[in-house]
């Protein structure tokens, strides 16, 4: 049993590979030809790819110490953006409560005056 298996894989090893000879539609020499074209077009992608990652890295790291830089002058400018506004609002802010505080007691005498006339 086991010299029968070995006959046949004997003879479809043999087929095989004469068909595979006789159909190729190119030579040996034609696809190891194209093959090492494929694989040297992949290294000169691979270094592009390497080249454009190293490239995106300086320009992360170049980003990060222009942000490192600017942030801490950029948050003081706003500090004191927003201290300069808190001064010159507060006295405005004032002014517009009493002025509300004002109207409001203009209006309340007329309320209490129309009750008094009403009862």
């Amino acid at each position: 049993m086991i010299k029968d298996f070995l006959k046949g894989l004997v003879f479809g090893s043999v087929v095989g590979g004469s068909a595979g000879l006789l159909l190729a539609p190119q030579s040996g020499n034609d696809t190891r030809r194209k093959l090492q074209q494929n694989l040297e077009e992949a290294a000169a992608t691979q270094e592009d790819l390497n080249q454009s990652i190293e490239n995106f890295s300086a320009s992360l790291k170049r980003t990060q110490s222009l942000v490192t830089q600017l942030v801490p002058d950029l948050q003081d400018s706003l500090k004191k953006d927003i201290e300069a506004f808190q001064f010159q609002a507060e006295p405005r802010i004032n002014r517009i409560k009493k002025q509300a505080e004002v109207l409001q007691e203009h209006l309340d005498i007329p309320e209490t005056t129309n009750r008094s006339t009403k009862d």
